[in-house]
């Protein structure tokens, strides 16, 4: 549905004037998905009205039809609802059947907790009156029970979920949820409250409740009880490090601080950065079995003693990156959908464990032969969490692509937090790849299914797609290796520094194995740079480098900056000869994937 470019404006100052951002968010996901659900509400309710109750319930909607809209107008209607004592739950402006401007309020008595009586609505419509002439009435809010809401599964019906109290339609939104159009229509007709308490990403940061609030169509007259905490699938999961910088504790995600990046080249296993989409299993190690299966092998199990017994013990040290690093410097230009992570999502260990290839060819029996024989073209692994993802077999397979079956972390254990007992590594391959808690590997002629490898997450789009009607997804190729990267570690943004030498170190890793040849650093956006020296990790086998280098420099500050504000950038070469792109606006994506522009940090040079 095309919306117009005065209804863009009018959401636009809606938002403007509400500083609960109840409205809508900022996106144009948000944006279309609000518009599309009040499009559809008048049709839907004069379709619909074999509702379980009749009552009022606890909100009126009042509709507010002006004779002569203007801008300003919805700004100061509100404030009239405001000083007549309402909550206002939702406000916007749609076109009547006249095409006059129909300004339209979800609402709340302060004092009852519920609709508009009689009495109240004539005292509101005669304050709305002294503002423009025109009608106001006032309708209660639908009601609705979870038997209505099971009538709604299509979207032919309407897909309804409903959601503590209140019925929603999320029909128009369906394509374009984050998680896959599959996995959402596992809620259809029903509440996702038991859904969200496993992804509690969805309350604890983002739009996702605004969103939601923008399709509601009702109220829900018999909502589910109170959550049990006590029944909280995360309650069980492993204490975290209070120096990790936390974006979610349920699922957890949490960034390495730069404080701790350069204390040491491999990270320390209880600061490395975690990415999480379920709670942590639960898993006795020795009741664990690992099943590889599929096309062109033969089916076997493996118990972890039986990693460590039967195959020699082989170690890779490797950096793991979030497709989603550094997306907070692409929410600056325009919100994207996802963590909004620094440079922190990433983190390096020395990975002890058994490789891949010697597992699926010499255990499960599949051979060059076997995989041309019977068109082999995944390797799917599936984690006990119920994450699922796969890497192309060539990969998998490769004597130089070094993919592990870990069991060790920095010569400790795997801890559970990190894929206990055994998880998957792919040197060179963004995170999502890396499996963890993997209890099933299979050869495939198909990657995998779900959200992480079919669906949206993991995906680029062009920077002109905001929305994702009319595109087919799976067509576009998945994330897999990663663009060369660095940043600023030292100093830190903000901070003042008084030497003439500025001392700045920090961080370079290209995907792929691609080692890093050089970091350049400028002070004059680029005019001129410096070339940095390589440190820790400068020395790894070519195609082969799967860590990230650490690197540091003395910038001399030209006499024309000193006493000023400066902006260090800095740029990574790789053995490809690719570097980081200049500005981060050709880069942005609808999920604010692959975020490698020169990294720029600004400070104060102080000037005795």
């Amino acid at each position: 549905m095309a919306i117009s470019r005065r209804l863009v404006q009018r959401f636009q100052w809606s938002a403007s004037l509400r500083d609960s951002r109840i409205v809508l968010d900022r996106t144009w996901l948000c944006l279309s998905a609000a518009a599309l659900a009040w499009s559809d509400y008048e049709s839907r309710r004069r379709s619909r009205q074999s509702f379980c109750e009749t009552d009022p319930g606890r909100s009126s909607i009042i509709k507010f039809r002006v004779d002569n809209d203007r801008p300003g107008l919805l700004s100061e209607a509100t404030e009239v609802l405001k000083k007549q004592h309402l909550n206002i739950k939702d406000a916007r402006i749609s076109t009547a059947d006249d095409s006059r401007a129909e300004h339209v309020y979800i609402v709340q008595d302060k004092l009852s907790g519920a609709g508009l009586s009689e009495d109240r609505l004539a005292q509101v419509r005669e304050a709305l009156r002294q503002l423009a002439a025109g009608d106001c009435r006032a309708e209660p809010w639908p009601r609705y029970c979870s038997a209505d809401v099971a009538k709604h599964t299509t979207p032919e019906q309407g897909i309804w979920v409903s959601y503590k109290d209140g019925v929603y339609d999320i029909t128009k939104f369906v394509a374009n949820h984050p998680g896959g159009t599959d996995k959402i229509m596992l809620a259809a007709g029903k509440a996702i409250d038991p859904f969200w308490r496993i992804y509690q990403q969805h309350t604890g940061r983002g739009n996702a409740l605004e969103l939601l609030e923008s399709m509601r169509i009702g109220d829900l007259s018999d909502p589910p009880q109170a959550d049990d905490r006590s029944s909280c699938p995360f309650s069980t999961d492993p204490e975290r490090h209070p120096g990790l910088i936390f974006h979610n504790n349920k699922p957890c995600n949490a960034e390495l601080p730069a404080e701790l990046m350069l204390d040491a080249w491999l990270t320390p296993n209880p600061v490395w950065f975690i990415r999480h989409h379920h709670p942590v299993p639960i898993m006795d190690h020795d009741q664990y079995r690992l099943v590889v299966d599929g096309v062109g092998t033969k089916s076997v199990t493996l118990s972890l003693e039986d990693l460590k017994s039967r195959f020699l013990k082989r170690e890779v040290v490797a950096t793991l990156q979030c497709g989603g690093n550094r997306r907070s410097e692409l929410d600056q230009i325009e919100k994207t959908s996802g963590i909004p992570w620094g440079f922190g999502a990433m983190s390096t260990a020395k990975w002890g464990g058994v490789y891949l290839r010697e597992v699926l060819q010499h255990c499960a029996g599949l051979s060059h032969e076997n995989v041309e024989a019977f068109e082999v073209k995944h390797i799917i692994f599936k984690g006990l969490d119920s994450m699922e993802a796969s890497i192309p077999v060539q990969k998998a397979l490769s004597p130089y692509g070094d993919v592990l079956l870990a069991y060790e972390m920095n010569g400790e254990s795997l801890p559970k937090e990190h894929g206990a007992p055994v998880r998957i590594i792919v040197p060179g391959v963004v995170g999502v790849r890396n499996v963890k808690w993997v209890g099933k590997i299979t050869a495939s002629q198909e990657e995998a299914q779900g959200p992480w490898q079919r669906g949206i997450a993991y995906k680029g789009f062009s920077p002109n797609v905001k929305e994702l009607t009319g595109i087919d997804i799976e067509k576009i190729p998945s994330m897999q290796d990663l663009p060369v990267q660095s940043a600023i570690v030292f100093p830190k943004a903000g901070s003042t520094v008084e030497l003439d030498d500025i001392e700045v170190k920090g961080f370079a890793w290209s995907g792929g194995g691609r080692g890093i040849v050089r970091v350049d650093l400028s002070l004059d956006d680029g005019k001129t740079w410096i070339t940095a020296d390589l440190q820790d990790g400068k020395d790894q086998a070519y195609n082969r480098a799967w860590a990230w280098t650490f690197w540091e420099a003395s910038v001399p500050v030209p006499d024309s900056l000193k006493g000023k504000d400066i902006t260090i950038l800095c740029r990574a070469v790789d053995s490809a000869y690719s570097t980081q792109p200049e500005r981060p606006e050709p880069l942005w994506n609808l999920r604010g994937l692959n975020c490698n522009c020169w990294h720029r940090v600004s400070i104060r040079h102080q000037d005795d």
